[in-house]
């Protein structure tokens, strides 16, 4: 990395209808993607429902994520498990788990996403040959 400072904010956010096969509206925004980064990681992204809105489950099966929730009230499902998120917490989703998000609060559900590649995925990328 040549020492570049990437700053981002959630102007021009995207509006993003039916996220992972679900109904309604989400905002999303992607500060950086790979290319932009020095180590393993996929992406660092924004990402917000309204009340009542749903990021649908979904399973990655090359990337990790971290989800760092910024402000609201949501509900994590994390392999047929509800778990109750407010601003604050950190969420892992590992390789194969299979997750969704729903805001259960009466404000704007707001979070950061930060993806990082598998092993294998980190390898393939880097040209790395068995």
């Amino acid at each position: 990395m040549d020492g570049r400072l990437i700053v981002g904010d959630t102007a021009s956010a995207s509006v993003v209808h039916g996220v992972h096969g679900t109904t309604g509206v989400s905002g999303w925004k992607c500060f950086t993607r790979r290319t932009g980064l020095a180590g393993d990681w996929e992406a660092v992204e924004w990402a917000s429902l309204p009340p009542g809105g749903l990021s649908g489950e979904h399973v990655h099966t090359r990337t990790e994520e971290l989800y760092f929730i910024i402000s609201g009230h949501g509900e994590m499902l994390l392999d047929d498990q509800t778990h109750d998120v407010r601003a604050g917490d950190v969420i892992l989703t590992g390789l194969g788990t299979k997750h969704g998000l729903r805001n259960i609060g009466t404000g704007d559900l707001h979070w950061l996403v930060i993806e990082i590649n598998s092993p294998a995925t980190a390898a393939v990328l880097r040209g790395a040959t068995s």
